[in-house]
């Protein structure tokens, strides 16, 4: 949620930035609910379903033992506290900072040089991270799970950091290889370590969260390998002043 709230006023910036170059920010008349829809089950659909198998059998099991194995872990996890007071770090990094600077920075690039690769690398991570969060968000109001630390709040499953988290590194993976995917997924588990050193989260609210965003990082990724089009492209602006960033509907 935070991210959605944080891309709103990015892209009004690049509205306004965009304007002032006669550039806009296109919204064409062409329809994308279909794409949307496969994008949505494209966990289930590509090879994404084997990352999805495998984290919801791990999630199960966590759940299903929680009384003779992930509560017991979580309290010595929670004594151990490896992170120290450095939790608060991938508190809050974790709310989108890293899908957001990713987005911003490959939108800024795209635009401003023309790069269609680097439009494509930003509408992956947003495309991958709405619906990363769209879904984290749903069943967090649909299970209502009190966090083991705060029973006063209902939204511990899953972890929204760590789905947010886990398509960010998914995405960097696919993109730029396995050297700085590895990189991003460090990070990632960083955030995901801080949910349980914290005591926000459950291991398995963080295994579940950890699924749903490498699922959809690689079901939208394999969509688009497969002939699923971009929406956002560089198309000539009427006066032929430059190129403009179109976003088609």
């Amino acid at each position: 949620m935070v991210f959605l709230k944080w891309l709103i006023p990015i892209l009004l910036m690049y509205q306004v930035a965009f304007a002032e170059e006669e550039r806009t920010l296109q919204f064409e008349d062409k329809s994308y609910l279909k794409d949307v829809g496969s994008d949505l089950i494209s966990p289930l659909t590509t090879p994404a379903k084997w990352i999805l198998l495998g984290g919801t059998i791990t999630t199960g099991m966590m759940y299903i033992t929680r009384k003779d194995i992930t509560y017991r872990k979580r309290e010595s996890f929670r004594e151990a506290k490896p992170l120290g007071k450095l939790g608060f770090i991938g508190d809050y990094v974790g709310y989108g900072l890293l899908n957001l600077g990713y987005s911003s920075y490959y939108l800024w690039q795209g635009k401003f040089h023309d790069d269609p690769k680097a439009l494509e690398r930003a509408e992956h991570m947003l495309r991958a991270t709405t619906y990363t969060v769209a879904l984290t968000t749903a069943l967090k109001y649909t299970i209502s799970e009190k966090r083991p630390g705060y029973p006063d709040d209902h939204h511990s499953f899953p972890s929204g950091h760590s789905s947010a988290s886990f398509a960010f590194a998914s995405v960097v993976a696919l993109q730029h290889g396995w050297f700085w995917g590895g990189v991003a997924h460090g990070a990632a588990a960083f955030i995901a370590i801080s949910r349980a050193n914290d005591d926000f989260h459950y291991l398995h609210d963080i295994t579940a969260g950890m699924t749903i965003g490498a699922s959809f990082a690689w079901g939208v990724y394999y969509n688009l390998q497969k002939g699923n089009p971009y929406w956002l492209t560089l198309v000539p602006v009427p006066k032929g002043a430059g190129l403009a960033m179109g976003l088609d509907f």
